[in-house]
Order: structure tokens, then C-alpha cells, then sequence
């Protein structure tokens, strides 16, 4: 007979994104034995997509996770131990010794789910499972040289060319297909490991390597210059001290229809809030300065003061604009732009960097980035994937509906002008002209030492990306 187990549910009346309670209700729940094994296993296909799908488990009795899950998660598709092999060497996998509380504000780290990294795993009774059994995938990652990426190594740091469309950081469902683990792999792979069959070297685990440590962020659709700490040495502390004391200097490149003006750019940011009966995603907005706030004078002090209201300052520096020939883009980027309209490739300093800090003060100001569709940008999604030969399921199923729009669209392009698109997140599919180009690490003054910390090698470095994606 199957063993029965005891499964955490969500209240009904509690909202998804933050419970009102602080422990699990827990109810009895037949095994997931009792489902028809006639019916095909889940198997994590890279291309295929599955709805968001988690479980939360708490056995009755102690085992072994490989033999236990299969009967303890129930739905289709099935879990059998080839799913949970797959789903612990991607990292969708969590355990801990007692259930934790439904909001982790405040739980010590140490109390909180770890990843698994043994299948093998003996649960004890009463313990808590949550299993992630339809991660988000990023199988392109896979097919990257990333080798090829790394610009720049010491001991303990890397310096990368992020191609765009990738994450930087694991995921709390997979913590394989980001730019953190393909580049640690990368590093330690040798030809033997490269030609080893996949039945005895799981270089797609996790669990055989640690990722690196990302020291700042870059949004997946940008991509360009990022730096990462690798080991446990002071370099990431000694980074963040250099990005406190803004000793990091970073420009960028990005493509606009609209003409910006050169020189300083600033605005006073803070999160859009919807209002009701407005839906939509959250874009982060800026405000002009007031009358009586004077402009920046230079003075990094500035840059930290944050209003009354909660907005805080976004300074950034047009140093160049320069109009793109239709000769040194790829086509899809040409064919993007509105017929007879050129195409601007900026340069920019960022003094502060704010969340989506680029993108943002340019739509402000009526430049929106090509590509940026969460800021008022054209979509370069469709051009792109027809370039590339590209025919997934949600561009035949729009292609169903969109006859009648396609004309529309194709007499605005006519006429010079883009169709107004509602705002929605970039999604897979999507490219965005951002690239961050260079990153400086200035030395440290005398006058400002880093809290007792060394000199390190990349103090005084420059690192510069490739041309980006979107040049021939």
C-alpha cells in the first residue's frame, strides 16, 4: 500500500505573495503512488515549458529522497527517481530539518531550506521538502562558449563579457542555467571533462561545483561587463567597498530612434505605483527636479540624499551620440526601426546606479531604448526570431490573431511612426539594445582608505566589452 504523507497547503483565504500566517496548515494527502504509471514521467526537456508548479512535503516517515518523493508528489506529469536525479542536479530541490515558518523574515539563516545536494539524501521524519517541479529553463545557456567570455581572471576574480539573455544569478529553481555556474564550470573544465558522456559526468550539476560570486548585477537582456569574486577571499568585500565609495566607473552603450541631448541627464526616481483599477507591471518612474532642488554640482555626497517622498536622485552622463549606418547593423535591428527614421548609438557615464536607471531617464525624456517594451521601446522580438528561423508555439499562436494589426502596423512603419504598445517585462524572445561597455576600478585615495583593506590587483584596471550584439 502507498504511504501516506502530509502536505503543506496555502490557506485559501492567504495571498500568494505574502502569507498572513506564520505556519504551515498541514492535511493528510494520498501518495502520488496511487497515479497511473502508464502515463510518461517528467522529464526536464530544455525547450519545453511547464506551468510554475511547487511542492511542499513533509513525510511521515524517514527515507531516502529518491525513493521518497516519487511517492510523496502527486500530479502530472509523474516524478519518478529520474526527475529527482534531474531536479537536485539543477538545484529545484530544498530541505530542512523542521518545517519553516510560511514567512522567513527574521529566520536565521541557518534554520532556513538549503538546496539538496545528494540525491541520496535520508530525510528524517517530520522533516520539510519543497520541491520546485517545473523550473523556469535557460537552456540556451548551454550552448555558449563561455570560456570564450572571460575577458580577465586573478586568483579571486573574473571579469566576463555577458552575452545578452542570460541570467546573472541562480534562480531559486535552477542554479545551473545563469552566467554565476557556466562560467565557474567553464573555468574548471578540461577537454576529458568536455568529451565525457553524460551517464557517468554530471558537469550539468550543481552539486559538482560552486558558482561565482556576483558582486553587482546586470538585467538579462543586457549584457557586457561583469565582475565576479571566485573563493572565499576579502575580494568581494573589497569590490563592494569600491562601489560604496563609487571608486567603480562604468559607461555604457544603447540604441535609441530619438536623438538625446548630450550632457547630464538627472531625475528623482521611485517605484510606479499602480493606482485602482490600473494593472500592469511595475516600471520604476522619474520625476524631473523641482524648482527648488538645485542640479547636481558634482558632489558625490549628493547623490545619497533621498527626498521626503522616498525618491532618490539618478545622475547620468551623455558623453557621445553617434547616428548608426544601416551597413553596421544586424538586419533585424534595421528592419526594427520606423522607415526613413535613423538610428542613435549613445554613450553613457552612470554616476548612480539606480534599478533600471538607463532605461528609465531615457524614456523620460523621449528616447526610449530599442527593444526596452517595459519603457515605451519598439520590440525587436518578432524581426529577430523570423531572422533566426524561429517558430514557437506563442508566435504561431499570435500569428492567428494578428493579420489585421500586421496592416496596421505596417502603415504606421510606413508613415514614420512606431504602434503604441501596453508596457509588459521583456520576456524570452525579446532583445534590448543596453550593453554595459566598460568598467573602471579607480585606486583608492589616500584620504579615503578602504576601511583598513589592501591595495588589490584590479584597483586601476579598465575592462572593455566586444562591439555589441546588435553591430555586424
Amino acid at each position: 500500500m502507498a504511504t501516506a504523507s502530509l502536505r503543506c497547503v496555502r490557506p485559501p483565504s492567504v495571498a500568494v505573495g505574502r502569507a498572513a500566517s506564520t505556519a504551515w496548515r498541514l492535511h493528510a494527502s494520498s501518495s502520488a503512488a496511487a497515479s497511473s504509471e502508464t502515463t510518461p514521467p517528467l522529464r526536464l526537456h530544455p525547450t519545453k515549458k511547464l506551468p510554475p508548479r511547487v511542492q511542499h512535503v513533509i513525510p511521515e516517515t524517514a527515507g531516502s529522497l529518491l525513493q521518497m518523493l516519487p511517492k510523496l508528489i502527486a500530479g502530472e506529469p509523474r516524478v519518478d527517481e529520474t526527475s529527482v536525479s534531474q531536479l537536485v542536479a539543477i538545484g529545484a530541490v530544498y530541505y530542512a530539518e523542521k518545517p519553516p515558518p510560511r514567512d522567513l523574515i527574521g529566520v536565521r539563516r541557518e534554520l532556513r531550506p538549503k538546496r539538496v545536494t545528494d540525491e541520496n539524501l535520508f530525510c528524517e521524519k517530520g522533516s520539510y521538502l519543497r520541491v520546485h517541479v517545473h523550473p523556469k529553463r535557460g537552456p540556451e545557456t548551454n550552448s555558449i562558449d563561455w570560456r570564450s567570455r572571460v575577458l580577465d581572471q586573478g586568483t579571486d576574480w573574473v571579469v566576463v563579457d555577458k552575452p545578452p539573455g542570460f541570467s546573472v544569478n541562480p534562480t531559486v529553481d535552477n542554479a545551473v542555467e545563469c552566467a554565476a555556474f557556466q562560467v565557474a564550470r567553464a573555468l574548471i573544465e578540461t577537454p576529458e571533462t568536455e568529451n565525457t558522456s553524460n551517464e557517468t559526468h554530471k558537469a550539468q550539476s550543481w552539486t559538482n561545483g560552486s558558482p561565482l560570486k556576483v558582486l553587482h548585477r546586470l538585467d538579462v537582456f543586457t549584457s557586457g561587463i561583469l565582475m565576479f569574486a571566485r573563493g572565499n577571499t576579502g575580494f568581494a568585500k573589497h569590490f563592494h567597498e569600491a562601489l560604496r565609495t563609487r571608486r567603480v566607473h562604468k559607461t555604457y552603450r544603447c540604441v535609441t530612434c530619438t536623438k538625446p541631448k548630450l550632457g547630464i541627464m538627472e531625475h528623482w526616481t521611485a517605484p510606479e505605483e499602480l493606482g485602482a483599477g490600473v494593472s500592469g507591471p511595475r516600471r520604476h518612474c522619474m520625476f524631473p527636479s523641482a524648482e527648488n532642488q538645485a542640479p547636481w554640482s558634482g558632489n558625490l555626497q549628493e547623490l545619497e540624499v533621498t527626498e521626503g517622498n522616498g525618491r532618490k536622485r539618478c545622475v547620468l552622463i551623455v558623453t557621445r551620440v553617434e547616428s548608426l549606418c544601416e551597413e553596421t547593423l544586424v538586419p533585424a535591428v534595421r528592419d526594427a526601426a520606423p522607415r526613413d527614421a535613423k538610428l542613435y548609438e549613445s554613450r553613457v557615464e552612470l554616476i548612480t546606479g539606480r534599478t533600471h536607471q538607463i532605461r528609465a531617464q531615457f524614456a523620460q525624456v523621449g528616447a526610449p531604448l530599442l527593444g526596452d517594451v517595459l519603457y515605451g521601446g519598439s520590440s525587436l522580438a518578432s524581426s529577430i526570431n523570423e531572422d533566426e528561423g524561429d517558430c514557437d508555439s506563442r508566435s504561431l499562436e499570435s500569428s492567428k490573431h494578428d493579420d489585421e494589426g500586421d496592416s496596421r502596423r505596417l502603415d504606421e512603419q510606413k508613415n514614420g511612426r512606431q504602434p503604441v504598445q501596453p508596457p509588459r517585462v521583456l520576456d524570452d524572445g525579446d532583445f534590448l539594445c543596453l550593453q554595459s561597455a566598460s568598467m573602471r576600478v579607480e585606486v583608492s585615495f589616500a584620504s579615503e582608505p578602504l576601511s583598513g583593506s589592501e591595495t588589490h590587483e584590479t584597483d586601476g584596471r579598465t575592462w572593455h566589452a566586444g562591439e555589441p550584439w546588435w553591430r555586424r
